[in-house]
């Protein structure tokens, strides 16, 4: 359905945008590690649900290798592992934001 492929255009800008925001406070030396954390925690999960909408609206074709799609997908799920996997960087995240650690070193 191409009303599904609107708010997830709209998800892109956001990653975009979000990514641009943190890269600014990190030249500004004002980032902090769990604006960092969140930020790769969101956008990576949010990729993968992109990436999941693609290879769907493609039906079949969205699974044959010269159409891309599954490409982007297993390139999505190795960002998602590389960049510290969702779970760790949503605690890095929370323990920012709260001031509690929910693991030691």
């Amino acid at each position: 359905d191409p009303r599904e492929v609107g708010p997830h255009y709209v998800q892109r800008a956001g990653h975009l945008l979000m990514c641009i925001r943190i890269s600014n406070l990190a030249d500004e030396g004002k980032v902090e590690l769990g604006q960092i954390a969140g930020a790769k925690a969101w956008v990576t999960e949010r990729g993968r649900e992109v990436c999941r909408l693609g290879r769907e609206i493609c039906g079949g074709n969205g699974l044959l290798h010269e159409n891309y799609v599954m490409r982007a997908m297993a390139d999505m799920e190795a960002v998602y592992t590389y960049e510290g996997t969702y779970e760790i960087n949503t605690l890095v995240a929370g323990r920012d934001l709260t001031g509690l650690a929910a693991f030691t070193k």
